[in-house]
């Protein structure tokens, strides 16, 4: 009985050891989260940042392509239309969401059908796009925030249709797509070959092949047409994940003065 009865105090005292040790845990975790994001305020940094940087340099890249006589519109990525809207809108060459700065490049014979070669025409009107594009993501603020520039090629579901099976048909289109984006890619370098960013493009181009995985509907069914398209999107930085890293290897408390 005796000995019982010394167990029970030690069962709550160590009940209150672990009771304290969790507040303290949570009041550190608070008073850290506090801290961290007051200096993502205090910095300036974070998506939303990236964000507007984003819009901007949108709103000046359009208006560049219109002085080049390129029929270019800021529309935010649909990739399921109503014939409604379509009525209202004008067929552009190069359509770009301001909030992503994902460029779509519409079906304008940039390449022949089955054929990943580029056109005389295609290459004519790349010669004016692309270096439009590269310059105002490579040369301005927007470049901090970029980690790849991915070219992306689409095609439509109706290529190789009916002599393949689905999976063959759906390879084939992978394999086209892919070549398509990989000449463009390869028409970025030659045409920025004197560019202070060349080099960079090494680390940040990417290419991609969609195949028919992403159409474009219009009332619920597949446009052919705008199904085939290419595709330059923006990889952003993760930014509150590098403010965090910072944020840790400045934890010596000589950041938050300013707050």
């Amino acid at each position: 009985m005796g000995a019982k009865v010394r167990q029970k105090p030690r069962e709550e005292g160590g009940n209150i050891f672990w009771v304290t040790m969790s507040d303290l845990f949570i009041g550190m975790f608070m008073i850290f989260a506090t801290l961290f994001f007051a200096y993502c305020a205090n910095t300036g940094q974070g998506n939303g940042e990236a964000a507007k940087v984003v819009c901007e340099t949108v709103q000046q890249m359009v208006q560049d392509m219109k002085n080049l006589n390129i029929k270019a519109e800021q529309k935010v990525e649909n990739t399921d239309i109503k014939s409604e809207e379509l009525k209202q809108e004008k067929m552009a060459d190069v359509e770009i969401d301001p909030f992503s700065g994902m460029a779509k490049i519409s079906d304008m014979e940039l390449f022949k059908l089955n054929s990943a070669e580029l056109t005389p025409k295609g290459r004519e009107f790349l010669g004016k796009f692309l270096p439009v594009y590269f310059d105002s993501v490579m040369n301005g603020n927007l470049k901090q925030y970029v980690t790849y520039i991915v070219i992306q090629g689409h095609t439509d579901s109706q290529l190789f249709r009916g002599s393949y099976t689905r999976q063959e048909q759906y390879m084939k289109n992978m394999n086209l797509s892919m070549n398509r984006a990989y000449n463009v890619a390869n028409y970025v370098f030659v045409l920025c070959k004197n560019k202070p960013y060349y080099n960079d493009l090494t680390k940040m181009l990417r290419v991609e092949g969609a195949s028919f995985s992403k159409p474009i509907l219009v009332d619920g069914k597949e446009d052919y047409k705008r199904s085939r398209r290419v595709e330059l999107r923006l990889v952003l930085r993760p930014q509150k994940m590098e403010v965090l890293q910072q944020f840790l290897r400045t934890g010596n408390g000589s950041s938050y003065e300013k707050l």
